[in-house]
């Protein structure tokens, strides 16, 4: 079913009334099941288009109120129509968080198949103990006990790539405590080689990995919020870098990349916490990056997250504002310029930000890790710009960092945080309804 058509109240009429017709009939309590007699017709589909066109109230088919918020949209019909036809349809209800311990307060964490056996492992750095643990899948969404390896001092960003070619995974860290970049070189079974390390301005915080001057390697993008300037490691492609500091006039706390100015070629974008303004970076063919535009915040952003919310194929960005319990949204009017932020209600301290489709209704949704409230907020988008309010997610204590993945292969995501009482937090998502 394609994400097109999910969007079309028409589609959805037909979809189930093909369903109907063919005599599917969909599990006791799936969504749209009014009646809850075990199948959705098209009656009550009928019923829904009603109440998302506002002609009748809630009340008629209150179960297709997902989210509880009086309104009925169109990525709730979208659950109806999987259930309508039988198709499955993921989930977003987390299981408990399931702990393994890492290093000294691990702030950042990455997944990713680090031993090559096609399941997603676990790395963390850790801040305190100047070392990375990797923890690697059992093949069951279960993680064995930690290996760690030791980097440069504070490590506060960890990012995977194969930077030398040799189809293995690799993993970079910035170092804030030694100003550096440390490359572990992969050997395939989830070990890896002595660090090197690579200068990468003051106080390095978030990286990377990246293609930014089209010669096929993959190269590094380092945020350092004491440097003006973006620093650049460009791969050799044998796991060594040339270092380049692309003038900026600001100082970058996180940075993401993609196309924001609508010219296909991807873009910088970065969150100045200290300023309390975005700015972007426009790339340019061939590699390079040139001053575009500087944004301001009704907040501090200590993170910056790119995405297309509303479906109008512009780019659109959203921050998370860690002094604050909010993400700012900045809708994208075309060609780079954006709308003034919206804030966001979400759990205190959200300093990552991430952009993903958690429940698999084909829109985008937002995923903060909240440091001082202990959780994880989720924000589902509704497809037009518009989110639903979050919901909030225990992980336990001082979350700092959280990765999106499906960790247990069942076709949803899962999320992972790293947290600083020295363990990473696995919450398994309960896949398909």
């Amino acid at each position: 079913m394609g994400t097109r058509f999910v969007r079309s109240v028409t589609g959805c009429l037909v979809a189930v009334a093909a369903g109907a017709l063919l005599g599917v009939a969909p599990a006791a309590g799936c969504p749209g099941d009014c009646d809850r007699d075990g199948r959705v017709i098209v009656t009550e589909l009928v019923q829904a288009v009603g109440i998302a066109l506002g002609r009748m109230p809630v009340s008629e088919c209150g179960c297709l109120d997902a989210d509880a918020s009086g309104t009925i949209v169109i990525s709730e019909l979208v659950a109806a129509v999987y259930g309508a036809v039988g198709e499955c349809l993921p989930t977003l209800e987390l299981e408990a968080p399931r702990a393994y311990a890492t290093g000294d307060s691990p702030r950042s964490v990455t997944v990713a198949d680090l031993d090559g056996d096609d399941w997603p492992d676990v790395a963390t750095g850790n801040h305190l103990s100047h070392d990375v643990s990797v923890l690697l899948n059992d093949g069951s969404g279960s993680f064995l006990p930690e290996t760690r390896f030791g980097v440069g001092m504070i490590p506060l960003g960890i990012t995977a790539a194969d930077f030398d070619g040799d189809g293995h995974l690799d993993l970079a860290t910035a170092n804030g405590g030694s100003d550096d970049v440390s490359i572990l070189i992969g050997r395939g079974d989830g070990s890896f080689e002595e660090e090197s390390r690579y200068s990468a301005g003051q106080e390095p915080r978030t990286i990377l990995a990246a293609n930014v001057d089209s010669n096929e390697t993959v190269d590094l993008l380092v945020a350092a919020p004491a440097t003006t300037g973006i620093v650049l490691l460009l791969g050799r492609g044998d796991g060594s870098f040339d270092r380049v500091v692309v003038g900026s006039g600001f100082r970058p706390w996180w940075i993401a990349r993609d196309d924001v100015t609508g010219d296909e070629i991807p873009d910088i974008v970065s969150a100045n916490a200290a300023s309390s303004d975005l700015a972007i970076l426009a790339g340019v063919s061939g590699g390079g990056f040139v001053g575009h535009s500087r944004i301001p915040l009704s907040a501090p952003g200590f993170s910056v997250a790119i995405g297309d919310f509303d479906g109008d194929g512009s780019a659109d960005l959203v921050t998370g504002n860690g002094e604050d319990a909010s993400v700012s949204l900045l809708i994208g009017e075309g060609g780079g310029s954006f709308a003034a932020p919206i804030d966001i209600a979400v759990g205190q301290g959200p300093y990552p930000v991430h952009v993903v489709d958690m429940n698999g209704d084909s829109f985008l949704d937002i995923v903060t890790a909240n440091e001082l409230s202990d959780d994880v907020s989720i924000l589902l988008g509704r497809g037009d710009g518009r989110f639903a309010n979050d919901r909030r997610f225990a992980t336990g204590d001082s979350p700092y960092a959280v990765a999106l993945e499906d960790v247990d292969r069942d076709g949803s995501l899962d999320v992972i945080t790293a947290h600083g009482v020295d363990q990473v937090a696995v919450r398994l998502n309960g896949g398909c309804r």
